[in-house]
């Protein structure tokens, strides 16, 4: 009997630990006024700043004032975006048969995935490089944005040429050739953000 009010006590403490933890982690990716709104100035530089804006807002916190830290954000948005494409593209159909359309299709479809997978390891290989951005110091900087430019650039050729293979209406079955089209189209938006943002960092502050 005399333990029940030591177990009970034990989980009220436990209840009262756990719903300030869940509100601690609700609150972290929103971030304070500041880290929002640094978010939103680096945004503004870029193509889409409403995308761009949406997007990072849950990595404010996280981020606040590095602009490493947000083009890294960036770019691992860029790479969500292309696994959610990589899961719609349809895979082969088995013994390719179906007539000369679809073979066509099939064709664009793997050329699309192919390319797809070569922008996500270009993303991939940008994201890494990045993370070693805050400590370097002198040229070290400059060579690991230089060569996250160059992989995100070569990310964008890659998806340039997933989107021209689905140009064609004999690329794929209208509802599937539409829903890839757009979900291309959203991919290159977030490569270009991630460009604008890595090239921020060794640029003059303004904001």
């Amino acid at each position: 009997m005399s333990r029940m009010p030591l177990v009970l006590a034990f989980h009220f403490l436990l209840a009262v630990a756990a719903a300030r933890h869940a509100a601690a982690a609700s609150a972290l990716p929103h971030g304070g006024h500041a880290e929002r709104e640094f978010v939103r100035g680096c945004c503004a530089r870029t193509l889409y700043p409403r995308l761009c804006g949406a997007g990072l807002a849950p990595y404010a916190a996280s981020v606040h004032s590095s602009r490493a830290r947000l083009a890294v954000a960036a770019a691992n948005l860029t790479l969500a975006a292309l696994d959610a494409l990589a899961a719609r593209i349809p895979p082969p159909s088995p013994g390719g048969g179906g007539g000369s359309n679809a073979s066509s299709s099939g064709g664009a479809l793997a050329d699309c995935a192919d390319a797809v997978a070569a922008a996500s390891d270009q993303t991939a290989r940008a994201a890494e490089r990045l993370r070693g951005v805050e400590r370097a110091v002198g040229p070290e900087v400059r060579w690991r944005v230089d060569d996250a430019l160059t992989w995100l650039s070569a990310a964008m050729t890659y998806e340039d040429t997933c989107a021209d293979g689905l140009a064609s209406r004999k690329s794929a079955p209208a509802p599937v050739r539409a829903e890839l089209r757009v979900r291309v189209r959203r991919a290159k938006q977030y490569t270009s953000i991630a460009l604008a943002l890595v090239n921020i960092i060794v640029s003059k502050p303004t904001i």
